[in-house]
């Protein structure tokens, strides 16, 4: 480039009469331009060599944090840490062992879940869906929307390691655990209080309608026993694997207080299982009063 300054180079017939001069760059200008270059060199070495600090090791060092923080699921979604097949062993002896008996080796009502012979498939994913759906038909309630999601999912770890111990076998994997205080676990409701999706009841205010407004307790009791009772006792209270709730006949007592106690605590040789745990009182309450009503019109 030139150092003659104000030198026009003639373009002014090309640019609207506008003249372009050819003058250097300031030498300050250009002195900073060079210290700039020499800076990125040695920037762009430290930055990928010596400290260590790229974009690409700090992408590798939070998925490996993540990583440790929520593993990998293998087939099934399930996962075996030592808290979560605490959690599930919990969960199995509250609401399933009146069923399936203690370590899930089955009775007179719920079919062994420690042998070879499984009717709805022995793999994770099945195992999972079998507990969330339910068999209705067979007296397994739909355990989805009583549990929530992490609770199905803690205690489907629980009875896969219980097959796998049988010597049956079935892959497994690992999860990472749920969040548990006392009976309650992410995505499932403490002290009786229903699971998020769920439609639940705790106590007759918190009720509530599709306008929004409180139910009255046996709308409230209508509306739990709609959510847990129907796949057993059907929506007339006619009964299904369960008893007829609306003749005459009643086992364990028709009175409110023996409906209450035979609600909380179960019939473990007959299929019924504690709500006690699952429901807590006051939503106990309520359903009791709702099929001692519907007993006694």
């Amino acid at each position: 480039m030139s150092r003659i300054t104000d030198e026009v180079l003639g373009h002014a017939q090309d640019n609207d009469g506008i003249e372009e001069y050819d003058n250097p760059l300031p030498t300050w200008w250009l002195g900073l331009f060079a210290v700039t270059i020499v800076w990125g060199v040695a920037y762009g070495v430290n930055y990928h060599f010596v400290a260590g600090d790229s974009q690409l090791s700090r992408y590798r060092a939070e998925m490996a944090a993540a990583a440790e923080r929520w593993p990998v699921s293998e087939p099934g979604g399930l996962v075996y840490d030592d808290e979560t097949l605490a959690e599930g062993e919990k969960i199995f002896e509250t609401t399933c062992v009146s069923c399936h008996m203690a370590k899930g080796r089955g009775g007179p009502i719920g079919p062994s879940l420690v042998d070879a012979i499984w009717i709805h498939g022995a793999e994770p994913e099945q195992i999972r869906t079998t507990i969330t759906e339910g068999v209705p038909e067979k007296g397994m309630p739909t355990w989805g929307n009583i549990l929530g999601p992490a609770k199905v999912a803690q205690v489907a770890a629980y009875v896969v390691k219980l097959h796998e111990a049988s010597g049956a076998g079935v892959d497994g994997a690992s999860v990472d655990g749920a969040s548990v205080d006392g009976a309650s676990v992410d995505g499932a409701a403490p002290d009786g209080a229903a699971p998020d999706g769920a439609a639940g009841v705790d106590g007759a205010d918190a009720a509530v309608d599709g306008g929004g407004e409180p139910l009255e307790p046996l709308a409230a009791g209508q509306q739990v026993f709609e959510q847990y009772c129907v796949p057993c006792h059907l929506a007339d209270l006619t009964g299904a694997t369960g008893p007829n709730l609306v003749d005459d006949e009643w086992l364990h007592g028709g009175e409110l207080e023996q409906i209450v106690k035979t609600v909380t605590n179960g019939v473990p040789g007959k299929a019924m299982i504690a709500w006690g745990p699952i429901l807590g009182d006051e939503k106990i309450k309520l359903v009791s009063e709702y099929v001692h009503h519907k007993a006694n019109p």
